[in-house]
């Protein structure tokens, strides 16, 4: 994986496997723990529900993650602290992304929010954005930064 220990609020990374993803995930946590928010954007089968296990492992969560792309938002305990976990590939407006009341959760623990980019313009200040992007060669460029 081509990233160095220093981990600022922008950056990118190359990743060749699951394990990479992971380890990039760990180098990030300091970052997602500051935003409180982390919006993870990129095409279908890009690795942004593997990012969100990545998350959920580091934080010590122990039941099965999968992606809430029909129920829109999961919730983990057990871990050092809440994982809210939304998918906002089917939500088609504002109004029904602001309906899931996601304010509520970020104020309790961590929220990582996939497809976030649909509506970017109501994520809230301060979270990191991170961009996962086929490669070529099956690896996956993983660029992030924080939303001013």
């Amino acid at each position: 994986m081509a990233i160095d220990n220093a981990v600022t609020s922008e950056g990118s990374a190359l990743v060749h496997s699951l394990d990479e993803t992971g380890e990039l995930a760990s180098k990030l946590l300091p970052l997602m723990r500051q935003a409180g928010s982390v919006s993870l954007e990129g095409p279908l089968g890009a690795g942004k529900t593997h990012f969100v296990k990545a998350v959920a492992s580091l934080l010590g969560v122990s039941e099965p993650v999968s992606s809430p792309t029909f129920t829109l938002l999961h919730s983990y305990s057990g871990g050092e602290c809440p994982l809210h976990h939304s998918d906002w590939y089917r939500l088609e407006s504002e109004e029904e992304v602001l309906g899931l009341g996601l304010e509520e959760y970020l104020d309790d623990g961590f929220m990582m929010i996939e497809w976030g980019d649909k509506f970017s313009q109501i994520l809230p200040p301060g979270t990191l954005r991170i961009r996962i992007t086929h490669q070529s060669d099956n690896s996956r460029l993983i660029n992030w930064a924080v939303k001013s």
